[in-house]
């Protein structure tokens, strides 16, 4: 869909430091500078059920969601305006401004109102943001596409003349929601097909190649495109940064990458370190594609092909609805990707044919694998939210459960015949570590009892006594921590 890239706004509608003579209210001077520190972003501001939004912000909101402009006081003799969104709801409405382009910085009550008033009947309670939510950064269910990849793309230029036609691109793109992080590179005339395989939620370049007359074209014609600034993209301090998101102590684990390879990859998860405010989503180490390896179409043949989505733009008439009879939304996501970009390789051609082969010859073992998968849970976006601080008991019942359909499922792979798909796939199957299953379910319990969400994006609450809930949040707490040292030795050991 043809849309203006985002860029960030002039935030010339906040009011300037008070003077003697102008004098906002303690509330309005936390805002203030609490909207001053992320440019760029609506913020969605605490105030008890809602999340409010104030000024220019509001007006925007205001518009994209078509929910009504209200006022909340003056400031300099003119009404401020506001508009606001109950916090049980927030997905819906940060889903719709999403997907218009918008970024949201959320800024969430840090004290109790209660220790606030102990300061004063006029303290303000302490806010701050948890959060920057972007297109291209998303975990929860609710915005996602379960059966499509959401990919962050960083995209690096290293010109070899004068003339940008001859200029190398390297593109780094990953999927917080489930780890999947990947390399390729190609020229001027295969960025855009590259671009249309991988249909990212957003892009980010930096200012110099966003602003560049030759390349405007492109990416006025994508959807989420982000300009940042040059040290995101600095080629010198890539290798440093890389490193340091993986606790590595040099990126030749990764294999031989070039210097525009490592750019690319570092302002991948520089840019996810700074929406995710520190915090490190769980990346499997950065994995380079092989130039031609998969067969390179436009996007204007995509769309006549059908392959993702029909004329119509929705996915019902395309080859994958026609197609897909996947039981996991991981299937789906498998499947969308192997069509997008067919392979060229012979070899692996025949090995992933070999393996369809055997599961058409073998009745038995089909019917057997796909029953055994129809109860398996999306273990991978489960692992994301849970390290990312925004995961619940039914994330850490999935990992458990997950972890027990790998074990159950290698078992029974292993006495089929072994073709050299099936085989590796037998292999990455045995990795799981039965121990943090058996934490899993000594915190949880063998079966979870049903519990409702609430609160959206932000956090859960459960229909249990605080006490239970107070227990079950500190053994969670305990498990993620084993599993984050599970994770760290697994990489450190290279495997």
């Amino acid at each position: 869909m043809d849309a203006t890239p985002y860029r960030a706004p002039v935030d010339s509608s906040l009011p300037s430091p008070p003077g003697d003579d102008q004098r906002v209210t303690p509330l309005m001077e936390q805002y203030v500078e609490i909207k001053a520190a992320n440019p760029g972003y609506l913020l969605f501001y605490r105030m008890g059920d809602f999340y409010e939004l104030f000024f220019e912000d509001a007006e925007v909101a205001s518009r994209a969601l078509s929910i009504v402009l209200t006022k909340r006081g003056k400031h300099r003799g003119q009404d401020i305006p506001m508009c606001g969104v109950p916090v049980h709801r927030a997905d819906e409405y940060l889903h719709r401004l999403i997907a218009q382009g918008h970024r949201v910085a959320v800024c969430e009550q840090t004290e109790d109102p209660a220790e606030a008033k102990k300061r004063g009947a006029k303290s303000v309670v302490q806010r701050d943001v948890i959060r920057l939510v972007t297109a291209g950064t998303l975990t929860e269910d609710s915005l996602l596409d379960a059966k499509r990849n959401n990919y962050l793309a960083a995209i690096a230029r290293a010109k070899r003349s004068s003339t940008d036609a001859d200029s190398a691109f390297a593109l780094a793109y990953l999927d917080i929601s489930t780890g999947e992080f990947r390399i390729s590179t190609c020229d001027r005339h295969g960025l855009p097909a590259e671009i249309a395989r991988l249909e990212p939620g957003e892009i980010v370049v930096s200012d110099a190649l966003y602003d560049d007359a030759e390349l405007a074209p492109l990416w006025r014609s994508l959807r989420a495109v982000t300009p940042l600034a040059r040290d995101v993209f600095d080629g010198a301090s890539a290798e440093r940064r890389l490193a340091a998101y993986f606790a590595v102590a040099t990126v030749e684990v990764f294999g031989a990458l070039s210097r525009l390879e490592l750019t690319a990859a570092a302002a991948c998860v520089t840019y996810v370190e700074r929406t995710q405010l520190g915090k490190r989503p769980p990346l499997s180490p950065p994995a380079r594609e092989a130039v031609g390896a998969t067969l390179a179409i436009d996007a204007a043949t995509r769309a006549n092909l059908e392959l993702m989505r029909a004329q119509s733009g929705e996915r019902r008439g395309s080859l994958i609805a026609a197609i897909d009879r996947t039981v996991t939304v991981a299937g789906a996501r498998m499947l969308a990707q192997r069509l997008a970009a067919p392979l060229t390789d012979p070899v692996a051609i025949i090995r992933r044919l070999d393996a369809v082969g055997l599961f058409v010859s073998e009745v038995d073992l089909r019917a057997d694998v796909r029953a055994r998968l129809a109860a398996a849970p999306d273990l991978a976006r489960a692992l994301a939210r849970l390290v990312v601080g925004r995961g619940g008991p039914r994330d850490l019942a999935a990992i458990r459960d997950g972890l027990h359909a790998a074990a159950e499922l290698a078992e029974r792979l292993r006495a089929a015949p072994q073709v050299a798909e099936i085989a590796d796939a037998t292999i990455s199957l045995r990795r799981p570590d039965p121990a943090i299953a058996a934490e899993l379910s000594a915190a949880l319990g063998e079966n979870l009892p049903l519990v409702r969400r609430d609160g959206g994006f932000i956090g859960a609450h459960y229909d249990a006594t605080l006490d239970e809930t107070r227990s079950l949040r500190d053994e969670s707490r305990r498990v993620v921590g084993h599993c984050r040292r599970a994770m760290r030795t697994r990489r450190r050991s290279g495997r």
